[in-house]
């Protein structure tokens, strides 16, 4: 299950400074951000990020149980492929990276 924040950017430069050198004009820093992809959907849509995980309510214990889960069985899987593997398959994940499916 995917869940969407719009809390959560990921960016090496802001919107309003990307439409400063591109356009010399930060007010278009919504075009800028539109065009950085900067959300946690747009970094899903394009397969940098592998999933989108919901931000929890306050207490919301099952949330960190369920990533706590999440995050071992991603730690099993990976240590039980052998160096080359993983290897391998990181390489094939980032040559993926922003190509349509």
């Amino acid at each position: 299950m995917v869940h969407r924040s719009a809390n959560s950017v990921y960016s090496v430069i802001s919107p309003e400074g990307c439409a400063s050198i591109l356009w010399k004009d930060s007010s278009r820093a919504a075009d800028a951000a539109e065009a950085l992809k900067l959300t946690a959907q747009d970094l899903f849509d394009l397969g940098v990020i592998e999933r989108i995980i919901r931000q929890p309510k306050a207490g919301d214990q099952a949330m960190f149980e369920s990533l706590k889960m999440l995050i071992k069985r991603t730690f099993e899987k990976n240590l039980a492929l052998d160096d080359e593997e993983l290897l391998n398959a990181r390489y094939e994940r980032f040559r993926k990276i922003g190509r349509p499916e």
